[in-house]
């Protein structure tokens, strides 16, 4: 009975999450998560910062925490909004911090959930990414984060599945993230002149110019080096 009891309790945080992302179904939160909604209550909430600071940035954060652990499609538009409402320095600072935080809960469930029965179930169909997490974590992280190849919260769940250190997850999450969450929360800070052309009408990719993809995508490809050479030096040495 005691065995089972720990157990259950390994799934408990899983479970939660689960439940978090049910109820955001039943709810249809994914409607609201866009930038018509952020354009209809722009002003509101606005006016909310201005009288409730504190509490809007905590509010903020548990929110983004979520969304981040629970992978519910969200974190683009809140990333926009966190520029919007508290400008490019503190709105970044506020969505690295919480989009670090959150990944690593899911990290932290996950590991706790399965530990190594999964990673060695599943480790042969993806050898390259287990080989990479598990040598390289830090380096190939870190890569995975400035180029953003794989979608966000699949990198969590490999991170979680394989079991890898959190000192290395958070660092390279919390460092990686930076410039593409500072392009996103740039142009949420500047949102206030599209609100005012009041159009319907709103293309991200307009407003992100090739030199940042091509800046981003360098940033990317240098940090793979690292990993690359910890690489080759690894076979010489086996050689």
């Amino acid at each position: 009975i005691v065995n089972k009891m720990k157990q259950i309790q390994r799934f408990i945080p899983l479970i939660i999450i689960v439940a978090i992302i049910t109820v955001a179904i039943q709810l249809n939160v994914l409607h609201y998560l866009n930038f018509s909604t952020l354009k209809q209550y722009h002003q509101q909430l606005s006016d909310y910062v201005q009288y409730h600071y504190w509490l809007a940035v905590l509010m903020f954060c548990l929110s983004y925490i979520v969304i981040v652990m629970t992978w519910i499609p969200g974190a683009s538009i809140f990333s926009l909004l966190g520029g919007f409402l508290f400008g490019s320095l503190i709105g970044t600072l506020l969505v690295v911090i919480s989009a670090t935080l959150g990944a690593t809960l899911l990290v932290i469930a996950v590991q706790l959930a399965f530990g190594e029965g999964v990673a060695a179930k599943i480790g042969n169909k993806v050898k390259f990414m287990e080989t990479n997490l598990k040598h390289n974590a830090f380096y190939y992280l870190l890569s995975l984060r400035f180029l953003p190849i794989m979608p966000f919260w699949l990198v969590n769940l490999a991170a979680g599945i394989f079991n890898i250190k959190l000192r290395d997850f958070i660092l390279a999450t919390f460092i990686g993230i930076i410039p593409g969450t500072f392009v996103y929360v740039n142009i949420g800070a500047s949102l206030t002149s599209v609100f005012a052309q009041n159009s319907d009408e709103f293309k991200l990719s307009a407003l992100i110019s090739p030199q940042i993809l091509i800046a981003l995508t360098l940033l990317g490809v240098i940090s793979f080096i690292p990993a690359i050479i910890k690489s080759c030096k690894k076979g010489k040495n086996n050689g």
